[in-house]
């Protein structure tokens, strides 16, 4: 079993980095810092892989929420290297994984390029992917909660590339390289698939699932589902008079996703996914590839008096964290539309763009839906009400988006983040060092 490693960079290696311009990028992993590494190798069995060598890494105080700046003033300060296996650094300590579990996989990393359409589904127990030959495995997060984690040598997204991403726990990909993105992955909540660690939908008029779950409809009232809150507050369904809950941190530890609507007559839209993806190297997203985890629209009402729609689900949670991060495509995490009138098709679900998720529209039975947040809204409208009309649902909330750099800073070239990167909803900060924890 191959342990892990930490290392304080001395001065005289910082200055032998230094002139060594002609080493390809991925090599050391870090602006201008090659950290001296020996890996060495144990053949103990059956022992817990947060071992003596790992200690710095094992107890890790609870996260704490940041203030909600769009970049974190001060940048961490380069204090060591964590050895993840022979060839490959993090020059940096990842969010919310443990090095000692990225080196347990790392044996088995495969370099990853996925053209084409493939699925993975996050399970605690039992997760499945058909997109990748690097295995998907089952790991917690410092908090105790679990995630399921796949480590792979590089990740390349085609043009032609799509990963549909769904399942009961958050995802995390982890790679020992660079990540590049030139198509889609879709960890958003529809068609009654719910994005990884998104919360499910609402049962019939209950309240949403999860801590920003929308308040439930109402079986003897005009009263609709309210949508789920995560970042933004979700819109109060027609009839409703408080808003939701909203929940987590900026700097997205631990890694969490969005929250239902409140149950109309038939339910609730769910909550989006959360996903992270952490690059040793440098991350890629390429103009017009996309990562959303769009919340679910909620279902329209009913013709029968008190049958009333239900909420649209939250926005999720995107993570990227490596040395540099690049985007040109679109991040999006945007909350669902409200469910409106039995004539039409209920709630939109969330779009990778910076376009609101229409709410469902008004008719002769039923108010219409409040829109989902996007964009510069990070709040979900609200449901309509009228003279003998049951009530519409309110819109989902927008989630979070977080980026993390060796300067603190990614280069935002001409890609869309929605929510907009001037709200609350979207941050940016350094890197974590290797004695932080994750």
């Amino acid at each position: 079993m191959r342990r892990i490693h930490i290392e304080a960079i001395t001065e005289n290696e910082r200055s032998l980095a230094r002139g060594r311009s002609s080493v390809p990028h991925s090599a050391y992993l870090a602006a201008g810092a090659l950290a001296i590494l020996s890996a060495c190798s144990s053949s103990s069995s059956g022992s817990n892989p947060t071992d003596a060598g790992n200690d710095a890494l094992a107890n890790v105080d609870a996260p704490t929420t940041e203030a909600d700046a769009g970049v974190d003033s001060g940048a961490a300060a380069d204090t060591g290297t964590a050895a993840v296996d022979a060839g490959y650094t993090f020059a940096f300590q990842p969010s919310n994984v443990r090095i000692a579990d990225i080196g347990l996989a790392a044996t088995n990393a495969k370099d990853e390029n996925v053209a084409g359409a493939c699925v993975i589904e996050t399970d605690p127990t039992s997760p499945q992917a058909s997109c990748f030959a690097s295995p998907v495995e089952t790991v917690t997060q410092p908090d105790g909660s679990t995630v399921n984690m796949v480590v792979v040598k590089s990740l390349v997204v085609a043009s032609n590339g799509s990963i549909r991403v769904t399942g009961k726990v958050p995802l995390v990909v982890v790679s020992l390289s660079d990540v590049t993105i030139s198509g889609i992955i879709d960890a958003s909540s529809k068609d009654l698939n719910v994005g990884p660690g998104g919360a499910g939908p609402a049962a019939s008029n209950a309240a949403g699932l999860s801590t920003g779950g929308g308040a439930a409809g109402s079986a003897s009232a005009a009263i609709g589902g309210s949508g789920g809150s995560y970042c933004g507050v979700g819109g109060i369904g027609g009839g409703q008079t408080v808003g939701g809950t909203t929940y987590g941190s900026t700097a997205i530890r631990p890694l969490i996703g969005g929250s239902a609507g409140g149950g109309g007559a038939v339910g609730s839209g769910a909550g989006g996914g959360a996903i992270q993806i952490t690059a040793a190297g440098m991350i890629t997203v390429n103009a017009a590839s996309s990562i959303t985890v769009g919340g679910e629209g909620g279902p329209i009402g009913g013709i029968a008096s008190n049958q009333n729609a239900g909420g649209g689900g939250s926005g999720g949670s995107i993570l990227l964290e490596a040395t540099a991060v690049t985007v040109a495509g679109t991040l999006a995490a945007n909350g669902g539309g409200g469910g409106g009138d039995y004539s039409g098709a209920g709630g939109a679900n969330a779009t990778p763009s910076a376009t609101p998720a229409a709410g469902g529209a008004a008719g002769p039975d039923d108010g219409a839906g409040g829109n989902g947040a996007a964009a510069s809204t990070i709040n979900g409208g609200p449901g309509q009400t009228g003279a003998n009309l049951n009530a519409g649902g309110g819109g989902g909330a927008s989630g979070r988006i977080r980026i993390n750099s060796m300067s603190g800073v990614a280069t935002l070239s001409s890609g869309i983040l929605s929510p907009d990167a001037t709200t609350a909803c979207v941050s940016q900060g350094p890197l974590l060092t290797a004695a932080t924890g994750p």
